[in-house]
């Protein structure tokens, strides 16, 4: 299957600064361009807008190809947790039997992950630009 990609999308997608309903086209263009590299990687959404919208909502966000990839959300987390969206992505993996899969969240929030955890940290202000793209694209290969 390739490396999963957790993905967010407030502060990612969307900067803090943009529309609150969509995603800014530019930073959607870096990620799906980082992510069409690599062909074998899924896409597992780990943003909030996956408690309010569908996966074919959330899949309709995206250029089709990139939407085939989207295989699921994680579950919702309603244990306190000092690293929410890390627990919540071992769950998902959990729950399929592919914990050993690689793995890499992107996220705004390093709040969310512990020290040492496979995240790309995004500036919330920028969004996903071409840094990110790169260091995508250089993880994906890896």
């Amino acid at each position: 299957m390739g490396r999963v990609v957790f993905l967010d999308f407030d502060g990612v997608l969307r900067r803090t600064t943009s529309n609150p309903s969509r995603f800014d086209a530019d930073c959607l263009e870096n990620f799906e361009g980082a992510i069409r590299q690599c062909p074998v990687s899924k896409i597992v959404i780990t943003s909030t807008w996956r408690l309010a919208m569908s996966l074919k909502e959330l899949r309709g966000l995206f250029s089709p190809d990139v939407a085939a990839r989207i295989v699921g959300v994680t579950p919702e987390n309603f244990e306190e947790e000092t690293y929410e969206r890390h627990a919540e992505i071992l769950a998902f993996l959990a729950a399929r039997n592919v914990a050993s899969l690689p793995w890499v969240a992107i996220d705004d929030d390093a709040s969310y992950f512990p020290p040492g955890a496979p995240v790309l940290i995004t500036d919330p202000a920028r969004g996903f630009d071409a840094d990110c793209a790169a260091r995508l694209a250089g993880l994906l290969r890896a």
